[in-house]
Order: structure tokens, then sequence, then C-alpha cells
């Protein structure tokens, strides 16, 4: 099942960027994000009553999930939408692919695992990869004012999703069933982001048109009732440092869309960068060779 949720991960927020465009424009970026997760938060709540799933969680669990709602479900994703309107997209996605760094210091920190050499070359690949694909964005990056304001703004994004996904592996909540942790954890990364719109001054707007709609509902659903369902098993499955680099895997998928609907050409450069997230993606999903048995003396 590893393979399969990693890519079916990889495959659906990697079309989420293509998604996200038409949300851009009529509501503000914070209003979306209360939308996407109120409708993910009331999907995965209904579900759970639905089947008879207990929702009741002791009160030290709440406080992590209120911590993974701030990390996992709200700063971290309104903190990257502020970066786009200061740096170019390409670039966020550059510094987002840091995840995959921050996940392994942090489980180095936290949970005092010993990094692997295979993993930390398949990282380096893929960031590298990251930066080839991209590269036109990340040359003409300035160090003006609003260049590193954004540059800032996105690495902040970057570490709070890391700790929540920190959270996400910690003993208390992955012994609680996943989808009842992303119901409470949605819940309250949907107060939060609420309390950002009202206190950033948004003004409340909704965009009736098919695009806007059938867009949030993808979002809702897709990018986020059963991607986080999935990365979230994963987490559990192959720890923070091999999960995390998803985030380097999915601007492969965007970029590929981005080709089919909206004309991105390909350079060298960009192929070149693929050709190393994929040889990065072989590095940190390969499997382990158990060690063969000790055989006594005669």
């Amino acid at each position: 099942m590893n393979p399969f949720l990693f890519f079916a991960t990889v495959l659906i927020w990697g079309s989420t960027w293509y998604a996200i465009t038409f949300q851009l424009g009529v509501v503000p970026e914070s209003w979306s994000l209360v939308y996407r997760f109120a409708a993910s938060t009331a999907i995965l709540f209904a579900f759970c009553i639905a089947v008879g799933r207990n929702l009741r969680f002791p009160l030290q669990a709440h406080l992590l999930l209120v911590a993974l709602g701030l990390f996992n479900f709200s700063s971290n994703y309104y903190l990257v939408y502020i970066a786009t309107a200061h740096i170019a997209s390409g670039l966020v996605a550059v510094v987002f692919s840091g995840l995959t760094l921050v996940n392994i210091l942090n489980a180095v920190i936290f949970f005092r695992q010993r990094v692997e050499g295979r993993t930390l070359a398949g990282v380096a690949l893929g960031i590298a990869g990251i930066a080839l694909m991209f590269w036109p964005e990340v040359e003409t990056f300035g160090f003006s004012d609003q260049a590193v304001i954004g540059l800032g703004i996105c690495l902040a994004g970057t570490f709070l999703a890391s700790f929540g996904n920190v959270i996400a592996t910690t003993k208390v909540v992955s012994a609680l069933p996943t989808v009842q942790v992303n119901a409470w954890g949605m819940l309250y990364g949907t107060a939060a982001l609420t309390v950002f719109a009202f206190v950033n001054g948004d003004p409340i707007r909704f965009d009736p048109s098919p695009g806007y709609v059938i867009s949030l509902a993808y979002l809702a659903v897709f990018g986020t009732v059963l991607a986080f369902t999935a990365y979230f098993v994963l987490l559990r499955r192959i720890g923070l440092q091999r999960a995390g680099y998803i985030a380097i895997a999915f601007p492969v998928v965007a970029l590929i869309i981005s080709t089919l609907f909206e004309g991105f050409a390909w350079t060298w450069l960009a192929v070149a960068g693929m050709a190393l997230i994929v040889a990065g993606n072989a590095l940190v999903l390969a499997q382990r060779k158990p060690k063969p048995a000790v055989q006594p003396a005669r």
C-alpha cells in the first residue's frame, strides 16, 4: 500500500496547483481556504457520524489536535498563499520542497531518529531537480525588500507544515484513527483561518461561477479529505524523513498539468530536473534489504 498511498498523494496534490488557479480573483485567498477546509471538515464529521466512528478524544489529544490544525491545516497554507504575492510560484515550490530537509531535522530532534545516507542523498537530488525545473524563476530572484519578505514568509510556512507533520507522528496522535484526527484537526484549522481572515480585514465574498465551485469541491474532497488521509497514513508507515519527499515530487505533476492546459514549455534544464527528482524518489522509497541472519558456529 505504501507506493499507492505515496503516488496517490503526489498526483492529487500536484493537480491542486491547477485547481487553485480557479480560486484566485474574486474571493480573497483567506476565505477560499476557509470554504475549502470548512467543507472538508463537514465531510469528515458527516462520514464519522454516518458509520458510527468514535469522535471522543481525551483533553491531551485535543490540545495536540489544536496544534495540528494550526500548523498543518491553516497557518502553513495561509503563509504560502501570502508568499505567492511577493515571489514567483516556482520559487515557492523550490522553498517548500525544503519541507523534506526540515522533516529530517525534526525527526532527529524530536524522535532521535538516525538520518539514512540514502534518504539524504535522495532529498538532495530532489531539491536540486526542483531548482532546475524552476530555474528561470530562481535565476531572476532579486534580494529586494518584497522578495526577501516573501522568501521569509514561505520559509515560515514550510517550518510550520513540518511541525504539523511532527505532531501527526507523536505517540498520542498516532494511536488515534486517522479520519477522526483529520476531522478535529481541520475543524480547529478552519477556526484559525476564519480568525486570520477577519484580523486581516478580508471582505467576505463568494464566487458562484462553475469554475470556482467545481475547483473548490475538488480541493475540498480530493486535495484535502483524501490526500491528507493518505498522507497521514503514510507518515505513520514510513516516517517523517521519507514521506516528506512528497513535497518534492508533486511539483512535477503540477508542471505536467501546466504543459497540457497552460502551455508550459519544457527546457533541457526542466527535463534534467525531472530526471534528478525521479532518481531521488527511487533512493528515498527503495525498500531496505534485511540484514542476513547470523548463523551460529558449529
